[in-house]
């Protein structure tokens, strides 16, 4: 660019100059010549227009392909903000909290119910699930059968049958996303029921809380614990 630069500097201050001459002829000359060297004119002229341009051209390319300091769009995903997934990771897992739900709706309506028994005082209930409830989905069972018979060394024919099974959960278009259809949920499995309670020394009132503990939350017996509360 430079070398093109110099190049047309060169040729411009020597049209200049040549210009400059044929003026002082055309001073002394006829009016017809001067007539005639007006195109040079307009030529200079249009030459350096075009010069002009190049050079702005190559500026503002300069300038575009110029990197910004920011770094490439799109290179990396940005974290979370305030660190959310730390917090999340932290807080437990949302199966936790499902389980954490259902616990405190079993103490709550047996503590109610409990509370309601003959013989039965200040009445505290912990209960302890499995898992979270179990759902039961729909599905497309396909099931294939076919018999080979063989034929051994002796001539003895023999049946051979073969089986396989294939299943596709049934899947429902929603409006944002997917989901199967959902038969039936099952209630979470309980591990352990404890119940402290006033009057439970007395062995008919003990007798009462456990029965009514096995109906409700469907347990048995060895899994649940009865103990007298003080006071």
């Amino acid at each position: 660019m430079n070398q093109l630069w110099e190049k047309l500097k060169t040729l411009f201050m020597k049209q200049q100059g040549e210009t400059m001459q044929e003026e002082k002829k055309i001073a002394v000359g006829s009016k017809g010549k001067n007539q005639k060297l007006k195109p040079l004119h307009y030529f200079i002229v249009i030459l350096g227009i075009g010069v002009a341009i190049m050079i702005l051209t190559d500026f503002l390319r300069v300038e575009k392909d110029q990197p910004l300091g920011f770094g490439d769009i799109g290179s990396e995903a940005p974290g979370p903000p305030g660190g959310d997934a730390t917090s999340r990771v932290l807080g437990g897992s949302p199966t936790t909290d499902v389980i954490a739900e259902y616990e405190n709706i079993y103490e709550t309506q047996l503590r109610d119910i409990l509370a309601s028994v003959v013989g039965v005082g200040e009445v505290e209930v912990m209960v302890n699930l499995e898992s979270t409830p179990e759902l039961v989905v729909e599905k497309n069972r396909n099931i294939r059968s076919s018999t080979n018979q063989e034929m051994d060394k002796e001539k003895a024919t023999r049946n051979q049958n073969d089986q396989s099974r294939d299943e596709q959960v049934v899947i429902v278009q929603g409006g944002k996303q997917d989901a199967p259809v959902i038969v039936k949920t099952l209630k979470p499995q309980v591990r352990g029921v404890l119940v402290v309670a006033k009057g439970a020394d007395n062995i008919q009132v003990k007798a009462w809380i456990t029965e009514a503990v096995q109906k409700v939350l469907d347990v048995p017996a060895y899994k649940i614990s009865i103990l007298p509360k003080k006071g």
